[in-house]
C-alpha cells in the first residue's frame, strides 16, 4: 500500500511539473513582402465567419492598402514595424449595415487602424490585439 501511495506520489509531481513547464514560442520575422497580397478574412477571434461576410485587405507593393470592412470599402497606407501593422490614414465609405457586417467591421477597422500583431504561417496570416484577433486566407488560394 505504501508502494502505491509513493508511486502516486511521484506521478502527480510529474503531471503538475509537466503542466507547469513553459514553452517557449519564439515568433518568426515576418516580412513585410510577405504580406502584400489580397487575403480573404475567414475568422474573426476564431470563430468562422458566415458566407455572407466578404471581408478582404489588399497591402500592394507601394503598401497601398484596400479592401471591405464587411459592407464597407475602405482605404489606408500599410506601416509595418517590428511584426505590428497599421493602416495609416484609414479612411472608408459609410454604408449602412446590417448587425452582424456591422459588428464584424468594427472588430476589423479596430485591429487594423491600430497597431497588431502579425503570424504568417503559409497561406494564413493573423492579425491580432488584446481585443481581437482576425484570420485572413490568401485569396487566390480560396478558388
Amino acid at each position: 500500500m505504501k508502494t502505491v501511495k509513493i508511486m502516486m506520489l511521484m506521478l502527480s509531481t510529474i503531471i503538475l511539473g509537466a503542466c507547469t513547464a513553459e514553452t517557449q514560442i519564439i515568433p518568426q520575422k515576418v516580412n513585410l513582402s510577405q504580406l502584400q497580397h489580397n487575403w480573404k478574412l475567414t475568422h474573426v477571434d476564431n470563430i468562422q465567419l458566415a458566407t455572407v461576410i466578404k471581408s478582404t485587405l489588399k497591402i500592394e507593393a507601394d503598401n497601398k492598402t484596400s479592401g471591405n470592412l464587411s459592407c464597407n470599402s475602405f482605404f489606408g497606407e500599410a506601416k509595418f514595424v517590428d511584426n505590428q501593422l497599421r493602416i495609416e490614414k484609414m479612411a472608408n465609405t459609410r454604408k449602412m449595415c446590417d448587425e452582424l457586417k456591422n459588428s464584424v467591421e468594427m472588430d476589423v477597422s479596430e485591429v487594423l487602424s491600430n497597431w497588431a500583431n502579425v503570424m504568417i504561417d503559409n497561406e494564413t496570416l493573423i492579425v491580432s490585439n488584446k481585443k481581437h484577433s482576425l484570420t485572413y486566407q490568401l485569396a487566390d488560394s480560396l478558388n
